[in-house]
């Protein structure tokens, strides 16, 4: 297993519906030239979880930070659901547990060209973890 320090979150950058499936952003990350969607897990609207890559296997979401992270995608832009936000809140507390994690922070955070995942972190931290 490799060495899993940090969680990085992300939105999808998009509020359009027909968008709120993994298969989207896989489709997306192909495009790109990638092997496949980059993210670890997806969260759908409804506050569904789709598994993308293989936990054991490095990420494609934030450049220089892939090795030693996990990247979790809420679908989204600027409209963000209850739902989403207490999933996330479980993978975290999860995985925070599992890894002995202490840093949960946004894209943004590692790349400041990016807004994603569009909401504050630190809010939702206070409030949900």
């Amino acid at each position: 297993m490799r060495n899993i320090n940090k969680i990085i979150i992300h939105c999808s950058d998009s509020d359009i519906d027909s968008h709120d499936d993994i298969s989207v952003i896989d489709r997306w990350h192909k495009e790109r030239g990638w092997a496949g969607v980059g993210y670890h897990y997806f969260i759908q609207s409804n506050g569904n979880i789709q598994v993308g890559r293989d936990i054991r296997d490095v990420g494609a979401h934030a450049y220089g930070h892939n090795g030693d992270s996990i990247g979790i995608c809420l679908h989204g832009r600027n409209k963000f659901t209850e739902s989403q936000f207490k999933m996330l809140a479980m993978l975290i507390k999860y995985y925070t547990k599992e890894f002995s994690i202490k840093e949960v922070e946004g894209h943004c955070h590692y790349d400041s060209t990016k807004t994603c995942p569009n909401f504050d972190v630190n809010w939702f931290k206070k409030k949900y973890l």
